[in-house]
């Protein structure tokens, strides 16, 4: 719980809000004229947990960076991605902070960039619950990502700021300004490029039955009046037996 409060605290002070992706993909952002690559995509694992595994035919492209958006119906739970970087997970860098606990009738959509230094690369994401429905499956989606290469990198520009600016005026257009390392500082500069051989990837969650709830809440109504009454009982005992002594 504290890492959750600090990496939080960590996202506020380096200005990680929702402005950060949100603001910039509302501009017209410049797109590759002569870049197009082929991509594949797989969600693979049973019940709430999955592996979302991407391959990027990205040829002499030494890097992408990819805007995720997991919808309301899965989350990235960004420590687990952090402390498994040594597994290979990529470096993330989400929107703003995402609550691993709510429910996706209550959740917002994130944005999560991902840094590939791959073609190939795979995140784990998990399916938040569903609200109770009819049919104990619901077949949820998450639609493929934004691609970027770079355009304005350290080896050629020096002063990133600078060179981002030069290139945006030439050219007409505006560059995603996103990490250049696993580090959220310097930011390159990025352009979209198209990507044919992609879809959206599906999978089932399991979901509670409506006819289930009546007996559900029972139950834990039950449960709680029968914890309350055992600590009652303890405490009358205590108190007794405090008084005998």
């Amino acid at each position: 719980m504290l890492q959750r409060i600090l990496w939080s605290l960590v996202l506020l002070l380096q200005c990680q809000s929702r402005d950060r992706w949100t603001t910039q993909l509302s501009q017209h952002l410049c797109q590759s004229e002569d870049q197009v690559i082929s991509a594949t995509r797989t969600l693979a694992n049973s019940g709430f947990h999955k592996d979302l595994t991407t391959n990027l035919e990205l040829d002499e492209i030494p890097r992408a960076f990819l805007l995720e958006n997991t919808t309301s119906h899965f989350y990235m739970d960004i420590d687990q991605i952090k402390e498994g970087l040594f597994l290979g997970y990529p470096p993330v860098f989400p929107d703003d902070p995402i609550d691993v606990e709510q429910p996706a009738d209550s959740s917002p959509a994130h944005i999560v960039g991902v840094l590939c230094e791959t073609h190939h690369v795979t995140l784990p994401v998990h399916h938040r619950y569903q609200p109770a429905g009819s049919q104990p499956y619901s077949s949820v989606c998450i639609p493929f990502p934004r691609v970027f290469i770079p355009v304005v990198t350290p080896e050629d520009y020096p002063d990133l700021e600078l060179g981002i600016e030069q290139v945006e005026v030439e050219r007409g257009c505006r560059l995603l300004r996103a990490p250049c390392g696993v580090n959220s500082f310097p930011e390159c500069g990025w352009e979209e490029v198209a990507v044919v051989g992609v879809h959206e990837v599906c999978s089932s969650v399991p979901v509670g039955l409506t006819q289930d709830l009546p007996i559900v809440q029972i139950s834990a109504l039950a449960a709680v009046f029968i914890g309350f009454s055992a600590i009652v009982y303890v405490m009358f005992c205590r108190k007794e037996k405090s008084k005998a002594t």
